[in-house]
């Protein structure tokens, strides 16, 4: 059975991928399998923290995974979702303590559409290169690597002149 860290190396996810990682982690309790708008009915009860990116976009990360596996492993002993938010608060879940407020989209209104995040189905193959704890860079599979990522150290040197001129 997958484990949390099996899908460490894969985040962000798309809300299809992160409700695959939550259904494979939990495979072996149908009981417990969740959909896309469990997800979002979470996020809107505060159990979850929005995902980053716009609605379009949306991107989820690892804290979110931790979250809804243990949120239903407690619904399934029998809490409610009030107390399995309570533990949340704690850590019990073993993330953050708290919901991280999202920065301030200021910045992301200056990136070249070059950076933003690709829309993917769950057909789409994407090669997702880890770039920092906090980075992930997503390329198309049928891109030529080489030629992209020369476009992205071009991109990513513009950026950061935009970024130094504010």
């Amino acid at each position: 059975m997958p484990s949390i860290e099996d899908y460490q190396s894969l985040v962000p996810f798309t809300i299809e991928e992160l409700v695959s990682a939550v259904n494979a982690i939990l495979r072996d309790r149908p009981s417990m399998q969740i959909q896309g708008r469990t997800v979002r009915f979470y996020i809107s009860n505060g159990l979850l923290p929005p995902p980053s990116g716009g609605p379009k976009y949306a991107r989820y990360g690892i804290e979110h995974l931790l979250r809804i596996v243990a949120i239903r492993r407690w619904l399934d002993t029998g809490l409610t979702l009030d107390q399995a938010g309570e533990k949340i608060k704690l850590g019990e879940h073993g993330g953050e303590t708290e919901t991280v407020q999202r920065r301030s989209n200021l910045l992301m209104e200056t990136v070249s559409p070059m950076f933003a995040p690709i829309r993917t189905s769950s057909e789409d193959l994407v090669r997702r290169i880890r770039l920092t704890p906090h980075s992930v860079l997503e390329i198309a599979a049928e891109a030529d690597l080489k030629t992209e990522l020369d476009r992205v150290i071009e991109g990513v040197r513009r950026q950061k002149e935009k970024i130094n001129d504010i």
